[in-house]
């Protein structure tokens, strides 16, 4: 079948042609109408039910509508989870839908349900859903500025101008505003007045409201025309609210005015936003779900464009004019164009490299050409197959076309090469058409079974589930597509481009000139065109580069018309590589146990990499300590403070400080259940899983090191504590590989998310933000900082008053400050050391690790708890976990204040895990209330119910808006509440007017007991109970093992009563962590089934058994230097390291199988006479296949090096998935010796064997045949 297609492409040349022109114009507009984002929509599928009652506090809200709310919504089809959150004055519930369920039908069945509890719920509150955008929906954040225009006017043009029009951008789920102050009338009652015309409160409510009505009276006609009626009422202006009549006595009338003060002022207000240390107006734009970050902002900048000449402006006291303007502070097509750039520039590099090894191993232009015409036509068809199959681009989707740069090369170099070797030295005999089908048909078969494997070896991304199922997804699709592409243009263009290229040129030097003069002045013209159209230059610029492209093409045309086809013996290359890769093959044939030696030890050292020395070496410790002494637990730590401290010590520190400085030895270490009491006997004499060294200092300040060989006892860190030792550094030795879910992407910025205790209010939090905004716009690499207090006026934002979010922009890093380093040649003569500084330079840049340690630095303030992440990395975190941090402790309960002791006791144990930072527990029962007692015997004396006292504290103390003002297309709040000197101290509440049913009115403190108690700030729920948040990052260790040894000392604390759970409680770990986990434990699963499946083809592909496993050795060789390389990195285990892995077992597998292929093929019916015989076949199919094995290598290998060198911004997500290919194929080139070797020798135990047969029968040695067969 592959034979009969590669023949009909030969003869069907327009066609194809015709194809490869097809997918050249789809692939383009593909490329233009494909979404694009910088990483993918992996956020969870949430609908947010929020609920506004305005002035109650959180015990209120959560009784009365959260609770509601949420058992109404329990039981909805598809429902994965259901979190709430009761704030002051609002209520919001968050439904997470599994990721099956199509978000829109989500929607309308939470709507259904909202209708039912409704019902539920207290008169006015009236639940909506929140916007349809997910928790990567902040895409673009601006401030409203204009010199000479106050916060209030700027928040209006926010309100009712700016927000509106940039909602009706299409993509646009919501704009909501912050900062500023919203216009209120403001109806300011005087108590004493009140009294002395006989008014009360509820009077003044009633008024107001019957003052504020337009009303239409449909129409009459007069002289045949029509008049609509129209009664005009509606209040517009401070003079209209203070005309408004209460009643009137003997014909005068009591107005507002006579009672009350009135003004224009700020509303009660949740939130601010703060610019440099300076309050500001501002917006968030959200994006609706599913659709694309770049386009929505594009029509968002495009709108603002359009708005602005009609923003207001006005004439400043100087005579200037001052503009309103929208200034952004972030773009989320910042982070995604950059971070495409950084794709873009790894793409065009990769090929740049195949490109050169391909030249450099050929040294043939037009194989090159014809090998090269593949990357872009590949490219191409995979872009072409991600729209059709609904695939974004991203940092992910692009990742996967990068790391199969190779492999796609790949194709095209062995069918290439192939065909170049029959043209070379096939038989002259033959038509140019024959020898070009040989030799596509000779290997196309094995290339269709080397790419079976490899994409069977990326099955287990498509079965990822969850996160990180949506998160890799799109990269196994982009491999996918492109290694498919790469196959089918092997075998169908490939082959016709070198039946066109490799034909004999017999061209007159005249013509072949002029072709070229031809050819490179279209690629001048083109060449310029090209810049013209990215808008790099003008019209007149950028000639040069055109001219020098355009005689580059011109003369590499000359040199094809002249190039010959070398048997692969003449190859200069070939030649080279022959002459080091036989007498190497040879001697490894002749010492195949001594040459076995270096994979197996290669194996070795990278399972122990990857599991830990306690693991791969469990066999040892429990010999050594089952025959070697056993040491007393005190007696030890004695006799190394009475030795001084040797450097052999008896000791070793527990895991959890393994990878963090140490104060002192003797400090209270993390119990993780394991120490021993001094009186609980002896301990073992080695626990290779707590190996490590340490760097002493004595008491007189000298230090020495010292490898310590097992865990130490609190006995022996309180001997070595008094003996004046302390430890200064320590580093575990082969601990095993961190585990971790994905390294996040740099995205240019923080969110630094401050808190404050509960019982701070927005003054203070607003001071507390403009100090530490103007202390991190100090830092010189921070471009700009804008803070948020409380929250935004969005369903997305449950933020209390204390909570607050900072998004500190980065300069580029080019522009980041230089820091010195100190060398060991600093103190020679500039002209010795100019040299030398050259390599090892004496300053390098400023790192982001340390920008943020100085920004920690100085933005700590007593009481203030910390966070530090990034923005999209914050919003992903939240919408899985429902708290703000990288992981952190649900606490289940009951009670709001067992859940805080809890909490408060854990943050305490945390502390002490190594790696754990930002730990914060939080204060729920920690905010001041003043609560309102009312006597039911006293009111009923007065003839007041609870209802009449309940309106009054509301109105009097809270203010109540009692409606809107109509201006046009503005509307503003108008409120009644008591003059502020009247309400601000007990005593002046005690004072409070309350009507009775005789008209007389009473002071609050006849009927109401005032007291001040301590309650929540804010109520979190989740699975039917009430929950608490203990939330921590993770620096410079990986996330799972610090949850493991966090989970340890909780634990070992429950056990020992340090930590105190009653019954009824629990806790669980949560954060992003989890996903590593589960696609671990998946993967575990799939991995190996992903193998069998591998090997059964391999099995199936060969005609001899045991050339699966022999291939797969070499496979497992190569994973061991993908550990190597992962240590030498500094890397953790990650799901996109381990997708890393699945592509070098696709490259390595296809090397085997080329390699085995040949042998198989050399060794098919042949009988050998001797040993000799059978290592020069061997040797004879080596130095066939060397050659394209080499060059897949070196294209893997340096087509992925861009990825390392890379340091724009995406390149940290990207290089986890390169190192291990790099360091595979690295130690992989000894596995271009493994399979010859095992396969050689497998052989010569089949021919020994047949020998000793034959000897040990002699009437079968007399008659047979010299040597029986290999086989």
């Amino acid at each position: 079948m592959v034979a009969a297609l590669i023949r009909w492409c030969l003869r069907n040349a327009f066609l194809v042609l015709l194809a490869v022109a097809a997918v050249l114009s789809g692939g383009y507009y593909a490329l233009r109408h494909t979404p694009v984002d910088a990483i993918p929509d992996i956020g969870e599928k949430q609908v947010i039910v929020f609920a506004d009652w305005p002035g109650r506090s959180p015990q209120d809200v959560d009784n009365q509508v959260t609770y509601p709310l949420t058992t109404s919504l329990t039981g909805t089809p598809g429902v994965k989870t259901i979190r709430s959150m009761s704030g002051f004055g609002f209520a919001m519930v968050f439904v997470i839908f599994k990721d099956e369920v199509d978000y829109y039908w989500a929607r309308s069945r939470v709507i259904e349900r909202m209708n039912v509890a409704q019902q539920r719920l207290p008169t006015g509150v009236v639940p909506v859903i929140g916007p349809d955008a997910t928790a990567l929906g902040q895409v673009y954040w601006y401030t409203v500025e204009g010199e000479g225009f106050d916060l209030a006017e700027l928040r209006s043009i926010q309100d009712w101008f700016i927000r509106y029009q940039l909602n009706s951008t299409e993509g646009v789920s919501e704009v909501a505003s912050i900062g500023g102050f919203v216009k209120q009338y403001q109806i300011d009652v005087h108590p004493d007045k009140l009294r002395a015309h006989r008014v009360s409160l509820m009077d003044v409510t009633t008024a107001v409201q019957k003052a504020n009505i337009d009303v239409g009276a449909k129409v009459i006609e007069k002289n045949g025309l029509e008049f609509f009626i129209r009664g005009v009422g509606f209040i517009k202006s401070v003079e209209d609210l203070e005309k408004v009549v209460i009643r009137q006595e003997k014909g005068t009338p009591i107005q507002v005015k006579h009672v009350a003060t009135v003004t224009l002022g700020p509303d009660f207000r949740r939130g601010a936003l703060d610019k440099a240390g300076v309050e500001a107006v501002g917006g968030v734009v959200l994006m609706r779900y599913g659709e694309n970050p770049l386009d929505v902002v594009e029509r968002v900048k495009a709108k603002i464009k359009q708005l602005e000449p009609g923003l207001p402006q006005k004439t400043l006291a100087d005579g200037r004019m001052s503009k309103v303007r929208i200034v952004p502070f972030y773009d989320r097509t910042d982070i995604v164009k950059e971070t495409i750039a950084t794709l873009k520039e790894a793409l065009t590099e990769e090929a740049l490299m195949a490109s050169a090894v391909i030249l450099i191993f050929l040294l043939h232009l037009r194989s090159t050409v014809s090998v090269l015409v593949t990357l872009p036509l590949s490219v191409c068809l995979c872009f072409v197959l991600m729209y059709a199959f609904g695939v974004d681009s991203n940092i992910m989707s692009l990742a996967g076309l990068a790391i199969a740069i190779g492999d796609v090369a790949d194709m095209g170099i062995i069918m290439t090469e192939n065909i170049y070797r029959h043209i070379a030295s096939g038989d002259p005999k033959k038509s140019h058409f024959e020898r070009v089908f040989d030799g596509a048909r000779e290997v196309g078969g094995a290339i269709v079974t080397a790419v079976s494997n490899t994409l069977v070896s990326f099955i287990p991304v498509f079965f990822l589930t969850d996160q990180e199922g949506k998160l890799f997804a799109p990269l196994a699709f982009t491999k996918t597509f492109a290694i498919g592409s790469s196959v089918i243009l092997a075998l169908t263009v490939v082959p016709l481009i070198c039946y066109f290229l490799f034909r004999p040129v017999t061209w007159s030097k005249r013509t072949v000139w002029g072709l070229a003069g031809a050819l490179g002045f279209a690629t001048t013209v083109a060449t310029h065109f090209i810049f013209m159209w990215a808008g790099a230059t003008g019209h007149y610029s950028g000639w040069p580069m055109a001219i020098a492209t355009g005689v580059i093409v011109a003369l590499a045309v000359v040199r094809m018309t002249r190039e010959r086809f070398l048997p692969l013996e003449e190859n200069a290359v070939s030649r080279r590589v022959a002459s080091v890769y036989e007498p190497a093959l040879r001697w490894i044939l002749g010492h195949k146990k001594t040459f076995l030696v270096a994979p197996v030890v290669i194996l070795f050292l990278g399972l122990t990499i990857w599991l830990g020395i306690g693991t791969t070496l469990k066999p040892v410790e429990w010999l050594a300590n089952w025959f070697g002494p056993t040491v007393p637990a005190v007696a030890s730590g004695a006799a190394e403070a009475e030795r001084d401290r040797s450097p052999v010590a008896a000791g070793a520190e527990a895991r959890q400080s393994s990878e963090k400085p140490s104060a002192s030895v003797g400090a209270q270490p993390l119990r993780a259940g394991t120490a021993r009491a001094p009186g609980e006997g002896k301990r073992p004499l080695l626990e290779l899983d707590q190996l490590h060294w340490q760097t002493v200092r004595r008491a007189d300040g000298s230090t020495h090191r010292r490898m310590l060989w097992r865990k130490q006892s609190e006995a022996e860190r309180a001997t070595e504590l008094a003996a004046g030792l302390s430890v200064v550094r320590e580093r575990r030795v082969l601990p095993g590989i961190g585990r971790e879910f994905m390294p996040p992407l740099d995205e240019g910025s923080f969110l630094y998310m401050p808190s404050l205790l509960p019982q701070a209010g927005l003054g203070p939090a607003l001071e507390v933000n403009s100090k530490q905004d103007l202390a991190i716009a100090s830092v010189p690499e921070v471009e700009s900082v804008v803070g948020k207090i409380g929250r935004a006026e969005s369903a997305l934002d449950p933020a209390p008053i204390g909570m607050m979010e900072s998004i500190v922009i980065l300069k580029p890093e080019s522009e980041w400050r230089h820091v010195p380093v100190k060398r060991w040649f600093a103190g020679w003569p500039g002209w010795l050391k100019t040299p030398l500084a050259f390599f090892a330079p004496e300053h390098r840049r400023i790192t982001k690790g340390e920008i943020l340690a100085e920004l920690q630095e100085k933005t700590a303030i007593p009481g203030v708890l910390p966070t530090w992440l990034q923005p999209i990395q914050t919003r992903l975190v939240m919408l899985q976990t429902g708290f703000r941090a990288m992981m952190g402790v649900k606490i289940y309960g009951s009670d709001l204040r067992e859940l805080e002791r809890i909490g408060l006791e854990i943050e305490q144990l945390l502390k002490h895990v190594p790696g754990a930072t930002d730990i914060v527990a939080d204060r729920i029962v920690g905010k001041p209330y003043l609560e309102f007692e009312i006597d039911r015997d006293r009111i009923a004396r007065y003839g007041v119910n609870i209802r009449d006292v309940q309106d009054v504290i509301e109105v009097a103390i809270g203010g109540m808006n009692l409606m809107e003002s109509v201006e046009v297309r503005e509307r503003y709040p108008i409120r009644v509440r008591y003059l502020r000197e009247f309400r601000e101290d007990v005593p002046e509440l005690e004072k409070i007017l309350l009507p009775t049913s005789t008209g007389a009115q009473v002071p609050l403190a006849q009927v109401v007991t005032i007291k001040s108690v301590l309650g929540p700030q804010e109520i979190k729920g989740e699975r039917g109970l009430l929950v608490g948040y203990v939330t921590m990052n993770t620096r410079d260790r990986d996330e799972v093992s610090v949850v493991e040894d966090a989970e340890r000392a909780l634990q070992t604390a429950l056990k020992d009563g340090s930590l105190k759970l009653p019954a009824g409680y629990y806790w669980e770990w949560s954060g992003q962590f989890e996903n590593q986990v589960r696609a671990t434990a998946r993967m575990q699963i799939l991995v190996p089934v992903c193998l069998l499946i591998m090997f059964v083809m391999l099995y199936l592909g060969f005609q001899r058994w045991w050339i699966a496993p022999i291939i797969y050795f070499g496979v497992l060789v190569s994973a061991a230097g993908g550990f190597i390389m992962l240590a030498l990195w500094g890397a953790n285990l990650s799901v996109a390291v381990w997708v890393g892995f699945l592509v070098l077992f696709g490259v390595v597998d296809d090397d085997g199988v080329v390699i085995a292929t040949y042998l198989e093929g050399v060794f098919k019916d042949r009988e050998f006479k001797s040993v000799t015989e059978i290592r020069d076949a061997t040797i004879e199919a080596g130095l066939r296949r060397i050659r394209p094995c080499l060059m897949t290598i070196a294209t893997t290998v340096f087509g992925l090096l861009p990825i390392f060198w890379a340091t724009g911004r995406g390149a940290d997500v990207m290089k986890p998935m390169a190192i291990p290919s790099v360091g595979g194929m690295a130690v992989s080139l000894i596995t271009l010796f493994i399979v010859p070797c095992l396969f050689c020798a497998v052989e010569e135990w089949k021919w020994r064997r047949a020998q000793r047969l034959l000897a040990s029968v002699p009437n079968l040695s007399a008659s047979a045949p010299d040597a029986g067969a290999a086989r």
